[in-house]
């Protein structure tokens, strides 16, 4: 059996990896910044030994000056450092056993002995000596333990003033995204448990916003699917028993020997048949339109072909009534990219739909706006009630039953349309028609998202 670890929480994450890393800004500040002291000091060093060197010339003739005073004693100590003068110095060899040739600075060669203490040779001008600058005391090195240094203590007071305030600069905004994503969890727990229509409330923070809008996206196929799987359920059975009844009364009647009309119930038994065939063809180009990975449009073949021409076509093939199509001014040429196998289906069965429905009159009319195309589709049919508007597009969704008994269909025809549009993108709207019928409006965006 295995045990589950609790999830850390994503502020201990977060703020652990912050701590860290401002640690190590602090150890690399700190490497970096002595470097760049330690490169200044040199560079004060330098300076001060020239300014003694040039006080000691300048000098020369001032009782009890440096001059006199440095060629009395041999040697004199001051503060940090200490004066002396050599003559005839070997410019190849250190100046002690124990120094090394650090840098050479102003001209200057600067040489540090094993206590990290700086010693250069400045030469005299006019003369064979050599002034001999060097430090008794790294200004650097603090002569108080590390715990009695106020500069320490208050580099260890900025560290964990940092680190709190870090804490709380994580700790909010990672609190108010804790807090979505739990109501997220309880909203995906609540759908899971069968509240299909259940949906997140939109936030305008990254990366919640687009986790909200794929939950909600997610769920809206959901729905749909679940929904279409129990409208097939119960619906399917029923389609396929009517010519099937039809059928089975056709056949008992052939296989009577008093049957006045065999041929003509021959015949009927071949439009049961087709009947049949036509909703299996639907039922299985719906089934194809709703998985996605099969029929997405990245996986369609693609042409450019004008739009118009392409509508017009559609329509007087699909459609037998008086037909008026009707185009914006300068779109007659105009090309539009896109998968033709999912476009014909959107237009056909919606042009089909009009034809079907109307009394004799559809009216097709295209036009451009800055951002997308529009296709509108009226009838002079009865229309849509607004209240059915939401399930029109649900497969073997009748308004009126006898209205599919009479002009034929399985009422998948719109549940097809709505599909593929789906996959292309495209947004198809109902209204109604200054015919006295439905306007469906279908919305073909020209600016890729």
């Amino acid at each position: 059996m295995q045990f589950k670890s609790r999830p850390r929480s994503m502020f201990a994450c977060l703020y652990t990896e912050s701590l860290i890393g401002l640690i190590v800004t602090f150890a690399l500040f700190m490497h970096f910044g002595s470097h760049y002291l330690r490169q200044g000091d040199i560079e004060t060093f330098v300076g001060d030994g020239v300014n003694y060197a040039q006080h000691y010339v300048n000098s020369r003739y001032e009782p009890q000056g440096l001059y006199t005073r440095l060629n009395q004693f041999q040697h004199l100590t001051f503060y940090d450092y200490t004066l002396s003068l050599e003559s005839d110095l070997d410019p190849n060899k250190p100046l002690c056993a124990n120094c090394t040739l650090y840098l050479s600075s102003q001209g200057v060669k600067v040489y540090m002995d094993e206590d990290e203490l700086l010693h250069t040779a400045l030469p005299i001008p006019n003369s064979k000596q050599h002034m001999i600058f060097r430090e008794i005391e790294d200004p650097f090195i603090a002569a108080t333990p590390w715990y009695q240094d106020r500069e320490i203590h208050f580099m260890l007071c900025l560290f964990f003033t940092m680190s709190i305030a870090l804490g709380l600069l994580i700790y909010l905004p990672v609190y108010r995204v804790n807090k979505r994503i739990n109501r997220l969890i309880k909203i995906q727990q609540r759908f899971g448990g069968g509240e299909l229509g259940i949906r997140a409330d939109d936030y305008h923070i990254s990366p919640i916003s687009e986790i909200t809008h794929s939950f909600n996206n997610m769920a809206d196929d959901i729905e749909r699917l679940v929904k279409q799987g129990q409208v097939f359920s119960h619906a399917i059975p029923h389609e396929v028993r009517t010519p099937l009844s039809k059928i089975q009364m056709a056949c008992d009647l052939v296989q009577r020997d008093d049957c006045p009309d065999k041929k003509q119930l021959f015949n009927d038994i071949d439009d049961y048949i087709q009947d049949i065939s036509s909703l299996t063809t639907d039922i299985h180009q719906l089934s194809k339109l709703t998985n996605k990975s099969d029929t997405s449009a990245e996986r369609l073949d693609t042409a450019e072909l004008p739009f118009a021409q392409f509508c017009l076509g559609r329509l007087q093939m699909m459609s037998s009534a008086d037909n008026q199509f009707y185009i914006d001014d300068g779109i007659e040429n105009e090309q539009i990219t896109v998968p033709v196998t999912l476009a014909k289906l959107v237009l056909d069965n919606l042009f089909k739909n009009a034809d079907r429905y109307g009394n004799g009159v559809v009216v097709v009319r295209l036009c451009q706006h800055q951002t997308y195309w529009t296709v509108s589709v009226e009838d002079n049919g009865c229309g849509v009630p607004e209240d059915k508007r939401d399930e029109i597009f649900l497969a073997f969704s009748r308004l009126d039953k006898s209205r599919n008994a009479n002009n034929g269909g399985f009422g998948l025809g719109l549940a097809i349309a709505d599909n593929a549009a789906r996959l292309l993108n495209w947004t198809i709207d109902i209204g109604d028609s200054e015919l006295g019928g439905a306007r469906f409006t279908v919305f073909i965006p020209t600016i890729p998202e």
